[in-house]
């Protein structure tokens, strides 16, 4: 009798010898089912799942009979944190970790309606859903990005930690170069919905080749050194439908935006009212030392699409501060432009590169931030920024000055 806190699966060429402890091998033929069969069993006993490092082949979607998306693995809701780990954390796509490789057969079986490889139990909504987990340590890699699936699909998770995760839209990864522009629907992760029970928190996550990368949701969410590469959208926020409120903080650290289409996309956020209609507003998303490469030739279909811009211009709030590299070889720019026209007005956006003392000559040459204010050791006062559009300055007085 085993006395492991883990139930303990392996993939078909996962190194072990026959005196280890291994509860589930997988063929590397529908290893999803065996190891939806090692995740009722962890249920059972009230453990966790350890992958040993390994590919293991997903090749199929299923109805779970439980309202939601079809899916190819799928966690009940037990009112406790179910852990699934894998062995090492893995660098990419180096073969040596643990690896979930989505097949084009499986691809090939998805046609209208939702679809998503990996998701909790669908209830009504996410918050006290009962699905709790703790996930680290692997690769979920989809053999192309022209199918409409979520990869890691939470928005029934009340609870999540998330940690060295790392999802591709493509079998193999892009880092260089001009790369495939996913279909509307290829998502890498999808985060809680509205409300969720306690802080969720995501660290080393990201996702490359989607469409949109990491679609951010929930309440008190931490991401830290998170990123999102070659996407249509990297990040956006609020672009799914949400049950409960949805108004307390996100907050990224050290996140980036690197080579995707468009810049982070705003949508939705607010509550509901008590007649069931939406107040749209007031959600705070800061982030504290965002990297964005913002690199045509790098960029999925070689052109650059929107900077942030909100679907409710003013709906959101928070903290922004940012550095940009345009090119290689380049130092981070003074003067560029992050937020479209009547976005952005609820943020305090910081260009890092911006000195807070300078001359004349020096703050004009910068792209500036609504409310931005900088001494001009010229004009030997402090200036304010009132309209970033037309570089437009006053002084305490409220005097327009050049």
């Amino acid at each position: 009798m085993s006395y492991s806190p883990y139930i303990t699966v392996a993939a078909s060429n996962s190194i072990f010898n026959e005196n280890d402890d291994i509860d589930f091998v997988c063929s590397g033929k529908n290893d999803e089912l065996v190891i939806n069969q090692a995740i009722n069993a962890a249920a059972e006993s009230k453990k966790g799942i350890y992958f040993l490092n390994g590919n293991y082949s997903i090749d199929g979607f299923y109805d779970f009979g439980d309202g939601g998306p079809m899916a190819a693995i799928r966690t009940p809701a037990l009112y406790k944190e179910l852990e699934l780990i894998g062995q090492t954390s893995p660098f990419t796509q180096n073969h040596e970790g643990v690896e979930f490789d989505v097949s084009e057969e499986a691809l090939a079986t998805i046609e209208n309606g939702e679809y998503s490889v990996f998701r909790t139990q669908w209830k009504e909504n996410g918050l006290y859903s009962g699905s709790i987990l703790k996930l680290e340590n692997f690769v979920l890699a989809l053999a192309h990005n022209q199918k409409a699936v979520r990869c890691i699909d939470l928005r029934r998770c009340d609870r999540v930690q998330m940690k060295n995760v790392f999802l591709s839209g493509k079998s193999q990864n892009t880092y260089l170069g001009v790369a495939d522009r996913a279909v509307e629907g290829c998502i890498g992760l999808t985060m809680t919905d509205g409300s969720n029970n306690f802080i969720v928190r995501y660290d080393n996550v990201s996702a490359s080749d989607f469409y949109e990368g990491i679609q951010v949701g929930g309440e008190h969410v931490v991401m830290i050194n998170c990123a999102a590469v070659h996407s249509v959208y990297g990040y956006t926020f609020g672009n799914y439908g949400f049950h409960c409120g949805y108004n307390h903080p996100i907050t990224m650290i050290n996140c980036c935006d690197e080579r995707n289409v468009n810049l982070p996309l705003f949508n939705l956020c607010g509550d509901h009212a008590r007649d069931g209609s939406i107040l749209i507003g007031g959600q705070e998303v800061s982030m504290i030392s965002f990297n964005i490469e913002r690199l045509a030739s790098q960029t999925p279909g070689g052109k650059l699409g929107d900077a942030m811009r909100e679907i409710h211009p003013g709906a959101f709030c928070g903290r922004i501060e940012y550095t940009l590299q345009p090119d290689w070889n380049h130092t981070n720019e003074t003067n560029f432009k992050l937020f479209e026209n009547g976005s952005g007005v609820g943020f305090r956006t910081i260009n890092m590169t911006h000195k807070t003392v300078c001359s004349t000559a020096e703050r004009l040459s910068y792209y500036p931030s609504l409310g931005q204010q900088i001494f001009d050791t010229d004009l030997n006062k402090l200036l304010i920024c009132v309209d970033a559009d037309t570089k437009k300055w006053v002084d305490a007085n409220g005097c327009e000055v050049d």
